[in-house]
C-alpha cells in the first residue's frame, strides 16, 4: 500500500487572470497531521477547497488514497471538511447532527447508533447528545463538528481555522484535545491555520505558503531551526536578519556581516562565490550577550531591554542600519544592562544560516 494518502502535483490555480496558487506539489502520508501555514490571502485556503472539490484547478492533478479526483465532484471523494463556522443545524441535537450524514447515505440505523455514540465518546460529547447549538459552548460546538465529520469515516479530514472563532484559552485546549483524537482516530488531517504556534503544536509536517507559493515543507523544528527563505524565517518565530558578503578565510567559505568575518551554515547543495550578497538568520534566543569565547562576534549597542517574566528582549544596533534582538533568561545579565552601553553579540557557527534569495 501506498504510504501517502493525499498527492498534489504541480498543482494551479487562478481567480481572474490571478494566480493565487502556484504549481504547488506536495504530498500528505497515511495517519500523518500536516498544516498549511501562511497569511491571509496566500492561497492556504483555496489549496483545501481544491483537495475538498470545490475549486477545480486550472492545471496539475490531485490524488486521493492513489485516484485522480481532479473530475470527481465533492459528494463523491473520500474527505470531510470542517469550516471555521461549525456550520451545525441548530434546529437537530447533537446526536442528530453527527448522524445527518449517515442517514443521507442510509445506513442502517443500529449502525448509525453505535458509530455515532463511539465519536460523542471521543470527542467528549457523551453527555450532552440531546441539546441543541444553542445550548452548547463554542468548543462543545466544534466537537459536534468534528464528530459529524469524522463519523463518516473520511480517508482525510479538512479542516478550515477551525479554532479561529474561539478564545485563546480555550484554542490552547483544543489544540490539545485534536491532537489527541487524530492520533486516536488515525485519520489523515489537512489543517489550515495562520498561527504558527497552533501549526507547530499540531503537525508533524508543516507546509509555509506565501503568495500562492509552498516555500518550505517540513516537521515544525526543521523549519524553526533551517528555515530556507526570510519569509520562512520570519513567518515561524523571530529572526535576526543580517546582510552579508561571502568570502574564504583559510579555505573555508565564511561571511563578512558589519565589517567582521563569521562562520555559519551553508545550506545542502548550495554554492557560492567569494563577493556574493547573502543574507545570515539568527534566532534571538541563539544569540549571547558578552561570551568571551564565542566564534562569532560582533560589536553592538543597548538600545532597550524588555521585561517579559519568564524572559526577556534586549534591543542592540550593531550598526545604524542592522537592528538585532537577543532573547534570554537569566535575570543577572538583564540586571546589568543599561541602554547606550556597548556589548559583544555572539552565536555558534551552526546557529546561523544563509537563507537563499
Amino acid at each position: 500500500m501506498n504510504d501517502d494518502i493525499v498527492i498534489l502535483d504541480q498543482v494551479a490555480k487562478s481567480y481572474d487572470s490571478v494566480p493565487a496558487v502556484r504549481d504547488v506539489s506536495f504530498t500528505v502520508r497515511r495517519g500523518e497531521f500536516v498544516s498549511l501555514l501562511g497569511p491571509s490571502g496566500c492561497g492556504k485556503s483555496t489549496i483545501l477547497r481544491l483537495i475538498a472539490g470545490f475549486e477545480q484547478p486550472d492545471r496539475g492533478r490531485i490524488l486521493i488514497d492513489g485516484v485522480d479526483v481532479v473530475d470527481v465532484p465533492p459528494h463523491k471523494r473520500p474527505v470531510n471538511l470542517v469550516f471555521q463556522s461549525y456550520a451545525l443545524f441548530p434546529h437537530l441535537t447533537v446526536f442528530e447532527n453527527v448522524a445527518f450524514g449517515l442517514r443521507r447515505k442510509g445506513v442502517d440505523k443500529a449502525q448509525i447508533g453505535e458509530r455515532v455514540c463511539r465519536f460523542l465518546h471521543l470527542t467528549g460529547l457523551d453527555t450532552l447528545e440531546k441539546r441543541f447549538p444553542s445550548q452548547l459552548s463554542g468548543g462543545q460546538q466544534q466537537r459536534v463538528a468534528l464528530a459529524r465529520a469524522l463519523v463518516n469515516q473520511p480517508k482525510v479530514l479538512l479542516l478550515d481555522e477551525p479554532l479561529g472563532a474561539l478564545d485563546l484559552k480555550l484554542r490552547k485546549r483544543m489544540q490539545i484535545e485534536l491532537k489527541q483524537l487524530q492520533r486516536e482516530v488515525g485519520i489523515s488531517f489537512i489543517y489550515v491555520t495562520h498561527d504558527q504556534d497552533e501549526a507547530l503544536a499540531l503537525s508533524d509536517r508543516i507546509a509555509v505558503i506565501n503568495a500562492g507559493e509552498l516555500l518550505q515543507f517540513a516537521p515544525g523544528r526543521d523549519l524553526y531551526d533551517a528555515p530556507r527563505t526570510q519569509f520562512v524565517a520570519n513567518f515561524l518565530g523571530e529572526s535576526n536578519i543580517m546582510h552579508g558578503t561571502v568570502v574564504v578565510a583559510n579555505g573555508r567559505p565564511k561571511v563578512e556581516v558589519a565589517g567582521r568575518e563569521v562562520d555559519v551554515v551553508i545550506p545542502n547543495g548550495a554554492r557560492y562565490e567569494p563577493g556574493d550578497r547573502v543574507l545570515v538568520s539568527v534566532r534571538p534566543e541563539q544569540m549571547a550577550l558578552d561570551a568571551p569565547e564565542a566564534v562569532n562576534q560582533l560589536p553592538a549597542t543597548v538600545a532597550e531591554k524588555v521585561f517579559l517574566g519568564n524572559a526577556f528582549n534586549v534591543f542592540l544596533r550593531i550598526d545604524p542600519d542592522l537592528p538585532c534582538l537577543v532573547r534570554g533568561t537569566d535575570r543577572a545579565v538583564f540586571d546589568r544592562l543599561t541602554p547606550g552601553q556597548q556589548v559583544l553579540v555572539s552565536w555558534q557557527p551552526e546557529q546561523g544560516r544563509i537563507l537563499a534569495s
